[in-house]
């Protein structure tokens, strides 16, 4: 059975958007139950659930998602990742950095335009990598630089304006 397509095409969009995170919030992906995808989004969790953020300062995060598809195997997927840098070494985000570097996660990215989407919406995401510093010089970066890769069968979808089961919280 070959595959159905619809194409509609895409007009040149206006260049009034900008590239870039603000914000990321996370929560252990077994706590979240997403509802189905539809049309590239996700309306809403199944049930309440609350995510909390991690702010990040300007131009120090960024979220890729690249395309893997084999010819051979017929296969398609998405690694999605998540690089953050976060500012400030403290004892007390050791301890909660290194709980999330353990953990399966489902966290939403909220992009400079107020863009909202789900990384890892499916199987979680996970930390592959970074570093805890202090740096050498004066002005180094005295903080953490983390990535987060996840695996998904499509890309990450939006999270619609509208939803109720989500509470987005700020961090401590």
């Amino acid at each position: 059975m070959a595959c159905s397509i619809t194409i509609n095409g895409r007009a040149f969009p206006c260049k009034d958007k900008i590239g870039g995170i603000k914000k990321v919030w996370i929560q252990q992906l077994s706590d979240v139950s997403w509802n189905a995808v539809s049309s590239g989004e996700i309306s809403d969790a199944s049930a309440a659930v609350t995510f909390r953020s991690f702010e990040l300062t300007k131009n120090s995060g960024s979220f890729q998602q690249t395309v893997t598809a084999s010819v051979e195997n017929g296969t398609v997927f998405f690694s999605q990742v998540l690089e953050l840098t976060l500012p400030n070494l403290t004892a007390g985000d050791n301890a909660e950095l290194y709980d999330l570097m353990k953990s399966r996660l489902s966290i939403i990215v909220q992009d400079n335009n107020d863009n909202y989407l789900i990384m890892g919406h499916t199987t979680g995401a996970e930390s592959t990598g970074g570093t805890v510093g202090t740096g050498t010089a004066k002005g180094d970066l005295n903080g953490y630089q983390l990535q987060f890769t996840a695996e998904e069968a499509i890309p990450a979808p939006f999270l619609a304006s509208g939803f109720t089961n989500v509470t987005l919280t700020a961090g401590s």
